[in-house]
């Protein structure tokens, strides 16, 4: 009877608690009387000074167990300096701290096996984070600006790390992928200013856009056997990289995949490629050696661009068409071979290359191309080349006869 009457008289008790505000040493919580569990939610003022979640807290005599940090609950605390979080939390919200501008370090609890989008974005002064092994999946931008963060251990379940993760963290020296990991997401390492190299281990197969877009110190980088694709702007902007293997695996490469890589001055680009975007060389000024695969019908729009240290290039015999502004500003070009199938040279596509003072056609017939095909140094001061059968073919041709000289062969 005793224990009934107990009983009894907690369960009025725990009903009588509000569900709403509870703030217990500065804490704001929100409880569940029937699990008797709490959650650590957002305060009308932000927290600040140093935080301790306890493991359990005391309301009305009731005993509740804190398990849970609610999305956003310490979000836009700036002057929160330093949190010890309690063992018994399992499970913590989106952006919980998010632009905590004032936190420097923090330890996951072990129970924790998901990390949820944007947990420490913004977080600018953020030098260390320990994730607990059990963590076997991630939220987008977890990292995201977090400007001070200069290394981390990711635990070894991991399949995916999502997109934004590392986004603007321009501290960021090094990272080491876990060999579980089989795909990195978009613009995963966008504007990490400092990271110099990266090991991608061999089992991913997806890389997403922008992945290392504006990682400016970025030197060199191995693709892993068994990608099929590189996608839209991967390097764009990676200044200072030199060199990057691409493996035979590799079908197609997006658009401005290495664009603005001024550094990069030979890539070799594999036969398997089966279709190539647009301007993915553009901007490369340092760039002497490439080549154009052999399965390729078409030099896609403005693909070498301002490489203005080409000095010459083999266009396979399986090129139908040059593409419009394709070795626009090629300055340093000085000949090309144009194969005997081509139909057509895009507009500009030899525009500014100044330098190109020998043009070899092995057409019958010639191309289709416009005014401006040609830079009017190249038909002005340069030499056509055709075949000693087709000179007619060229002359009567309203743009082929615009180079004054002509020789045979």
């Amino acid at each position: 009877m005793l224990l009934f009457v107990l009983m009894a008289s907690t369960q009025v008790q725990a009903a009588n608690i509000k569900s709403g505000k509870n703030i217990v040493d500065g804490i704001n919580y929100q409880l569940n009387a029937k699990k008797q569990t709490a959650t650590v939610i957002k305060n009308v003022e932000p927290y600040v000074g140093d935080i301790v979640i306890p493991e359990k807290i005391t309301v009305d005599s009731l005993t509740f167990y804190v398990e849970e940090i609610a999305s956003g609950a310490f979000a836009e605390s700036t002057g929160m300096t330093s949190i010890q979080i309690a063992k018994t939390v399992c499970k913590i919200g989106s952006d919980a701290f998010k632009n905590c501008t004032s936190l420097t370090e923090i330890t996951i609890p072990e129970k924790i096996s998901e990390l949820p989008s944007g947990l420490f974005d913004g977080c600018t002064s953020l030098t260390s984070v320990t994730i607990p092994d059990r963590v076997s999946s991630m939220g987008s931008g977890i990292f995201h600006n977090c400007k001070s963060l200069e290394h981390i251990d990711l635990p070894q379940r991991l399949k995916k790390i999502p997109d934004d993760t590392f986004e603007g963290c321009s501290s960021l020296l090094s990272l080491n992928i876990p060999d579980g990991v089989t795909e990195l997401g978009d613009m995963l390492f966008k504007d990490c200013m400092s990271l110099k190299e990266i090991e991608i281990p061999v089992g991913v197969s997806k890389l997403g856009h922008s992945l290392f877009l504006g990682c400016v110190t970025l030197e060199n980088v191995s693709l892993p056997v068994g990608l099929t694709k590189i996608e839209r702007s991967t390097f764009e902007n990676c200044s200072n990289l030199e060199t990057v293997v691409i493996p035979n695996s590799v079908q197609r490469i997006e658009d401005d995949a290495f664009k603005n890589c001024s550094n990069l001055d030979s890539v070799y680009l594999p036969n398997s490629l089966k279709m190539i975007g647009e301007a993915i060389f553009e901007d490369c000024s340092s760039l002497v050696k490439t080549n154009i695969p052999s399965a390729m019908v078409k030099i896609p729009s403005e693909m070498f661009k301002n490489c203005t240290s080409l000095e010459a290039i083999e266009i396979p015999a399986s090129i139908k068409e040059i593409g419009s502004n394709a070795f626009r500003g090629c300055s340093n070009l000085k000949e090309i071979e144009l194969p005997t199938g081509l139909k057509e040279i895009g507009g500009n596509a030899f525009a500014d290359c100044v330098n190109l003072k020998k043009v070899k056609s092995n057409g019958a017939s010639p191309a289709k191309m416009s005014s401006s095909s040609f830079d009017k140094s190249t038909t002005l001061e340069g030499t056509l080349i055709v075949r000693k059968q087709s000179v007619k073919n060229y002359e009567l041709d309203k743009q082929w006869c615009k180079f004054l000289n002509v020789s045979v062969f």
